[in-house]
């Protein structure tokens, strides 16, 4: 006699999915998000002093300050200046520069078949960057215009992240106290390895200009948030993993 329902597997039944648990998290990303806006001003300038540490250890020049505005009369704050070569100030480098990228994605792209699609796209962002240069004598981008876009997406990270990882380690971790534990550290985490990606892009476009921009903005910017937040949520369950379906049975 076959039965009307199927059973769900243990992994989703020991889920501790529960009202208190659902209101729990939207209680916490609430106050995160909020928490996160009311103190923009001194997160942004917090990323801006990590981000200029890392660039005068790693050796790039930085200039004075600048002050930028993320959201117009609401979240400001001072961030490092380093200074870009103009697009058409060295054209031999800058072919050499392309030869030797392009060369690598066309060497990708033959010996490694699943990276053709990801390493077409490449081309073509590093395309757009040349086709800029070539037919815009004029174009220019300094580093405060790049950190003023790059803050605003990841700013909006922070404040929607409360509420991915709320409901991702709330809702499937058995301790409260390590749920929140993991919340945490993805929040800080995330402030951190925004300002270290933030100096690797402005220490290559120091010397080597706009040229990567684009290619280098697609593979660290918003996309990369993705892969940590992954990253962290595989870590949880991984260690929480006898907890949460039980130790296998010998």
């Amino acid at each position: 006699m076959r039965r009307e329902t199927i059973y769900p597997h243990r992994s989703v039944r020991s889920l501790p999915v529960s009202r208190s648990r659902i209101l729990t998290a939207l209680g916490i990303a609430l106050i995160a998000s909020i928490g996160v806006a009311q103190f923009g001003s001194v997160l942004i300038s917090a990323h801006g002093k990590v981000t200029g540490s890392i660039l005068r250890i790693s050796g790039v020049p930085v200039g004075s300050s600048e002050s930028i505005e993320v959201l117009p009369s609401y979240w400001s704050a001072a961030v490092p200046t380093v200074s870009f070569p103009p697009p058409r100030a060295n054209f031999f480098r800058t072919g050499v520069l392309f030869a030797l990228s392009a060369g690598t994605l066309v060497f990708f792209f033959r010996w490694i078949p699943l990276s053709r699609s990801f390493t077409v796209f490449l081309m073509i962002l590093l395309g757009a960057a040349v086709a800029a240069i070539v037919l815009r004598p004029a174009f220019q981008f300094d580093s405060a215009a790049y950190q003023q876009i790059w803050l605003r997406g990841e700013f909006l990270v922070w404040i929607l992240l409360p509420w991915a990882s709320a409901f991702l380690f709330l809702l499937t971790l058995p301790s409260l106290v390590t749920a929140l534990a993991w919340t945490l550290l993805l929040q800080v985490y995330a402030l951190l390895w925004s300002a270290v990606r933030l100096a690797f892009c402005l220490g290559v476009f120091h010397f080597t200009g706009v040229l990567f921009l684009p290619l280098i903005w697609f593979c660290l910017g918003t996309l990369f948030d993705l892969v940590y937040v992954v990253l962290f949520y595989s870590l949880a369950l991984h260690l929480s993993f006898d907890k949460i379906v039980g130790s296998r049975k010998t």
